[in-house]
């Protein structure tokens, strides 16, 4: 396979700049790129498993309550239809093309600075683009991190899952190496990229198959290639942070709402589990407590010491029991809740995108109504009148300046300045247009996603809780005839 080049990645994320009153057409070259950076929109959803609700003409942006343009005109009958409801229905997942698994994690350059974990990822696939259907390469968390933002960098508006988070106390308490952090880790990491291999855009990315297939990766370049991005979107949103679009189409305020509900009720969720977690460690503590009473007991209690033993071997069974359901509930149930949380979080990022984007149209916009209110001045100038014209006037003729040609030299300009700014916001109105279908296909995405996960999690759970109380009965059905069989003297 050939080496990727890691700088010949050219997509724009197309983030919005504040617009320059003396130069506003400085945002147009930015708004351009972003054209061709949604050029793979329709290509890479063609073939898609999911459905998506599509509509047959492109709704134009509604600006504030200034005079309709030109352009707008032209497109009257788009911009006055209302913007319709939001479907909601959760499309299921009909085929998956790609499987993606991590085992064997395994420490390696153990005792120097360079020590770290390393994952082996096994993908399983019937995409063409894959050189062959079965692949095993060895990762590390950092290339992970590496792929994470490749995928945020080159498909802006593309809900990207999120990773399991980094800082962690086993950092701080040198434990990062530990054999529960890292089946964690494995597993959050697995989850990762079963969410990416099952998106109908991101499993058909260039990154993607290459993290997934290359024996020749180097995630030291592609971070350094990718950092200026990443800082790039910051200034901007911070540049944007107290911008606000006009109009607010009504279907993402309806996407904001069950985001921001799904996030509430994933925080009570965490909040109740927390208390029930902890309420199980005190009861997993009293257990081994007891466990070491009975077992004190036996030494003492000599005629029964059999008894007794075998009673404080079953307690230490049922604690050991309560440890392990503990721990397999906080790996596969609380770290999903966790992950979801931050995938609002990365859903936030991409509808604060689409915004700007839609901001860009207004303030476009908004100045074309200036430009095309100044050329009507220019034109109907004899008409004008009052105190500061008159004297203007006198001024010029004192001056020498022909009023005249002046007058048309500005106007020239003027009807310039219109013409470039009428291809501007057709160009932003595209842009802005084709992004918020974008986004309302992700957001189904997600929502199909999250239906998988959810159910398995919750699946997941529940099968724990039985297996064990199942586990419960069986021991105490053990021990309860040898108790029983104790004779009182």
């Amino acid at each position: 396979m050939e080496d990727f080049d890691y700088n010949a990645v050219s997509w724009d994320t197309g983030d919005t700049t504040e617009i320059n009153t003396n130069d506003p057409l400085s945002i147009f070259d930015k708004t351009t790129d972003a054209t061709t950076s949604l050029n793979f929109f329709d290509e890479e959803h063609e073939n898609s498993p999911f459905t998506y609700p599509t509509e047959s003409n492109k709704q134009q942006q509604e600006t504030s309550s200034t005079p309709k343009t030109e352009v707008e005109e032209d497109n009257a009958q788009a911009s006055t239809s209302r913007s319709p409801p939001l479907t909601t229905s959760i499309k299921p997942l009909t085929s998956v093309q790609m499987k993606v698994t991590i085992t064997d994690p395994q420490k390696e350059y153990e005792g120097t600075t360079a020590q770290h974990i390393s994952y082996l990822v096994t993908t399983e696939t019937e995409l063409q683009s894959f050189p062959k259907p079965h692949i095993q390469v060895r990762r590390r968390f950092q290339e992970f991190v590496w792929l994470h933002n490749t995928l945020a960098y080159e498909y802006p508006a593309c809900m990207v899952p999120p990773l399991p988070e980094k800082h962690r106390m086993e950092y701080l308490k040198g434990d990062r190496f530990g054999q529960e952090f890292v089946d964690k880790r494995k597993d959050s990491l697995e989850r990762f990229l079963q969410r990416v291999a099952r998106h109908p855009t991101l499993q058909k990315s260039g990154c993607l198959r290459i993290f997934l297939t290359s024996d020749k990766f180097s995630s030291d370049s592609a971070a350094r290639t990718k950092g200026e991005g990443v800082l790039e979107n910051l200034g901007d949103a911070i540049i944007n942070a107290f911008t606000k679009v006009q109009k607010p189409d009504n279907r993402f305020s309806e996407v904001k709402e069950s985001i921001d509900k799904f996030e509430e009720n994933l925080h009570t969720i965490e909040k109740l589990y927390q208390k029930i977690i902890k309420k199980q460690n005190e009861l997993e503590s009293e257990y081994a407590e007891l466990g070491t009473e009975v077992k004190g007991l036996s030494e003492l209690e000599t005629r029964i010491a059999e008894p007794l033993t075998k009673f404080g071997e079953a307690i230490d069974k049922h604690t050991s029991a309560t440890k392990q359901m503990i721990s397999q509930e906080e790996s596969a149930f609380l770290s999903q809740i966790h992950e979801y949380i931050s995938y609002c979080a990365s859903i936030k990022g991409v509808m604060k995108l689409r915004e700007q984007k839609q901001v860009d149209f207004e303030e476009l916009t908004e100045f074309l109504n200036q430009q095309k209110n100044e050329r009507e001045k220019l034109v109907n100038h004899e008409k004008a009148s009052g105190l500061s014209s008159f004297i203007k006037g006198k001024y010029d003729e004192i001056k020498g300046v022909d009023q005249e040609k002046s007058r048309q030299l500005k106007l020239e300009k003027v009807e310039a300045k219109v013409k470039e700014l009428e291809e501007a916001v057709n160009s932003s109105n595209d842009v802005s247009v084709k992004f918020s279908e974008e986004v309302l296909k992700e957001f189904e995405v997600f929502q199909a996603s999250k239906t998988i996960d959810l159910k398995t999690s919750f699946n997941d759970y529940c099968h724990s809780q039985v297996e064990y109380y199942k586990t419960g009965i069986s021991i105490w059905e053990e021990i309860i005839p040898v108790l029983e069989g104790i004779q009182p003297q």
